[in-house]
């Protein structure tokens, strides 16, 4: 392989304005990861921003081997620019690896097609599916990338958060995040603000003077009296 050595002027006269596809996070041409908590509908963003691509005029695969978009059927027209692809075995004696079946589809896309904008969803459920180094989250994952840097494509990748140390690896791999947290931590601290104004303080003790006193204790035996 011949390796290609740009004269920074020529480089940089070349490069193209960037465009990004989803804010400014997901950049044409770079890998994006959404990520949250297992209980956190992701699918629901990426298939969105996917469908929100293919009316732009973009052609965009969704990998759907979490099969969660069926809820989404018949709800909408899509675009004819949305293709979705479930991973499916051949016959029951089929012995592929699923993580295989994955990416010969998507090998199959990038060499038979003109889709270069890809969602997987997700690599949970991809890597569940598979055996030996293809059952690691992050192994899925660098695989994804190194096809997306080696054919120049744009992928957005779905993940649940597992450990500290998955999480950290699936982030450093990507270009860039779309974290998707949970609303518990900010009902709890609308919880706890409303806690804090309805609690009373009870009130501080009155401190008399002597005199004060004197008064308040003459004026009881006189009621007493009257009583």
């Amino acid at each position: 392989m011949e390796h290609k050595f740009i004269k920074a002027n020529n480089f940089f006269s070349e490069v193209k304005k960037s465009v990004f596809l989803y804010e400014n996070k997901w950049k044409e041409g770079t890998t994006a990861l959404i990520h949250g908590p297992r209980d956190i509908d992701k699918t629901a963003k990426a298939f969105a921003i996917a469908s929100d691509l293919s009316r732009s005029g973009r052609e965009v695969l969704y990998v759907n081997a979490a099969e969660h978009i069926d809820q989404y059927a018949g709800k909408t027209v899509y675009s004819d620019n949305f293709y979705v692809f479930t991973p499916e075995y051949e016959s029951i004696d089929d012995t592929a690896d699923y993580a295989d079946l994955v990416f010969e589809a998507i090998e199959q896309a990038i060499r038979t097609t003109s889709i270069r904008t890809f969602v997987i969803d997700s690599v949970n459920r991809i890597a569940a599916l598979s055996f030996g180094r293809n059952a690691s989250v992050a192994y899925i994952m660098k695989r994804l990338v190194a096809l997306q840097v080696k054919c120049r494509l744009s992928v957005l990748v779905v993940a649940d958060d597992t450990t500290k140390s998955v999480n950290n690896a699936l982030i450093t791999l990507a270009a860039s995040e779309i974290s998707e947290n949970s609303e518990h931590s900010e009902d709890s601290e609308h919880s706890e603000i409303s806690e804090a104004s309805d609690h009373t303080e009870p009130a501080a003790p009155v401190r008399l003077s002597r005199a004060e006193r004197r008064r308040a204790e003459k004026l009881a035996r006189k009621l007493a009296r009257r009583a």
